[in-house]
């Protein structure tokens, strides 16, 4: 078992799938550490430790996990599929571009529908730097495709935007217009 693995696994039950181990997760999409390492021990084939998963947590290139101040919780900071959970975005002015990663298959079907939308999520997901967004799309081992957002004209025609704790920019939907370019791969 690799910690990317279980990395992997623990963005799952904490964004999409925390009643597959039984954690109980608030509003907010914070459980508790304790309980989340118990039921992991207890669940699966993996044996995590509070220091394998200090190491995960602060480790983690994309910043996907955070804990509470006390150190007692710990959440997702984005990304979550659970209809019930809240992110807690701060609302902010976003920057002139931001950037989303997907796929030129999926990139047809935003061109079909007339925007970027959320699927599943709480949000479209964007990053300020392109480079974020290139390994965004690049996960998907399809034809990436990274899109320039105009979401300065966005936020100006009364779009409003988030951004989570480590530092995806979130808005409802992004409709075509605002596509400034469709960048890919050579």
């Amino acid at each position: 078992m690799s910690y990317h693995q279980l990395s992997v696994y623990i963005a799952y039950l904490l964004r999409h799938k925390p009643d597959e181990i039984g954690l109980e997760m608030d509003k907010h999409g914070w459980v508790n550490a304790s309980e989340l390492i118990e039921k992991i021990n207890s669940h699966t084939g993996y044996t995590v430790s509070r220091g394998i998963l200090d190491e995960i947590v602060s480790s983690d290139k994309k910043g996907r996990y955070k804990y509470s101040a006390d150190g007692e919780k710990i959440k997702a900071c984005q990304g979550h599929s659970i209809e019930w959970v809240e992110p807690e975005l701060e609302t902010a002015a976003p920057p002139e571009f931001l950037y989303h990663g997907t796929t030129l298959e999926a990139y047809i079907k935003i061109n079909e529908s007339g925007a970027v939308s959320k699927m599943s999520r709480h949000a479209v997901h964007m990053q300020a730097e392109a480079g974020k967004a290139w390994q965004s799309a690049r996960r998907w081992r399809q034809k990436p495709v990274v899109l320039k957002i105009d979401a300065g004209r966005m936020a100006k025609d009364g779009y409003l935007f988030g951004i989570s704790d480590n530092e995806v920019w979130c808005t409802e939907t992004v409709p075509i217009q605002y596509i400034a370019e469709a960048m890919y791969e050579e």
